[in-house]
């Protein structure tokens, strides 16, 4: 395996080390906002854009040849892993889950993938990637935390409440419970795998917690996704634990073991300092649509961000991926004002 520069920004920062800069990503950094993108994605779908290493790959690499970044992230999606798993999967044009997941037995009926076997296209990815970056680029992968995973499962498709999953969980608190934990055992050694192919970080996305109140993502959810964390860092790896609509986790995101904490817009980021002990490293946290801001307020808002966060420890990112219909440029412009700071 290869690995990047310890000492790059990204990596340095991340273990709270000195860094030569303040290192900066994109969520959803490579994606349809980009021309080069959807040039791409004109000749294959989106599954086998994810499916095919060499289409993964330039779509990884695309942002990086436009913009100063300090970290690619792996081309790729967090229901991926749910096809080894027995589910089958499509989308149209957001996921659709073949089967759902409400009973004991059908959790039982969750395989557990072999990820150099079953999730081989991801694993290539990675490994050309690696080949191709520059040691001072960082490689991020990524999985779903587990309770995110299990809302899809659940579902079967995309909600803006997750009503069934949480009916499920307190009606059959003991299948809810099994379904989180078989999460676990099907995602850690994909997490394990993502690390030796040449992944420096890995990021866990938990981006429907929000729907959760504070003591059920606290008795329920943390403590599957800490697993997960524990996991890339038993592997080496840099652990991102990131919570869309984490206002009311804060405080449980601070008893994390994860090297970083990356949090959305909706805590202004000196309350996320506040908060989160002072050792650990903060991700974020500029809102996505201020990016249609005109330029003089949105260079103001990412010197807000970083002064708030202070220097040393922080990476800047959005608190939210980048939306489609944002203008490269202003991409441009937020890299610029961060290396200001």
């Amino acid at each position: 395996m290869t690995a990047a520069d310890p000492n790059a920004p990204f990596l340095a920062t991340c273990r709270g080390r000195a860094s030569s800069r303040r290192p900066l990503w994109i969520m959803r950094q490579a994606g349809r906002y980009l021309p080069e993108y959807r040039a791409v994605r004109q000749q294959v779908s989106f599954l086998e854009m994810c499916h095919a290493a060499e289409h993964a790959a330039e779509v990884t690499l695309q942002p990086l040849r436009r913009f100063d970044l300090d970290a690619a992230i792996l081309f790729t999606d967090l229901l991926i892993p749910v096809e080894p798993m027995g589910v089958g999967l499509t989308y149209d044009p957001g996921p659709r889950l073949a089967t759902t997941v409400e009973s004991m037995d059908a959790v039982r009926a969750l395989k557990i993938p072999d990820p150099e076997h079953d999730l081989a296209p991801m694993l290539d990815t990675v490994r050309l990637l690696r080949a191709e970056l520059p040691a001072d680029k960082a490689l991020i992968g990524f999985v779903g935390a587990p309770f995110t995973m299990a809302c899809y499962l659940v579902e079967g498709q995309g909600s803006k409440n997750w009503d069934a999953t949480r009916r499920l969980m307190f009606a059959e608190p003991k299948v809810f419970d099994a379904l989180l934990d078989r999460v676990v055992d099907c995602l850690a050694p994909l997490v394990d795998a993502l690390r030796r192919a040449g992944c420096d970080a890995i990021q866990v996305f938990d981006s429907w917690a929000s729907v959760l109140s504070a003591d059920d993502y606290a008795r329920r959810a943390a403590p599957r996704t800490d697993a997960l964390l524990r996991t890339a860092r038993d592997a080496g790896a840099v652990a991102i634990n990131y919570c869309n609509g984490a206002a009311q986790h804060v405080d449980r995101l601070a008893a994390s073991p994860a090297h970083v904490t990356a949090v959305d817009w909706r805590l202004p980021m000196r309350e996320v300092r506040r908060r989160l002990p002072s050792e650990m490293v903060v991700q974020g946290n500029l809102d996505p649509t201020t990016l249609f801001a005109d330029e003089a307020t949105l260079r103001a808002e990412v010197r807000r961000v970083c002064d708030e966060a202070g220097e040393g420890r922080h990476i800047f990112n959005l608190g939210h991926g980048i939306l489609p219909q944002t203008d490269p440029a202003t991409v441009a412009a937020i890299i610029e004002e961060v290396h200001r700071c």
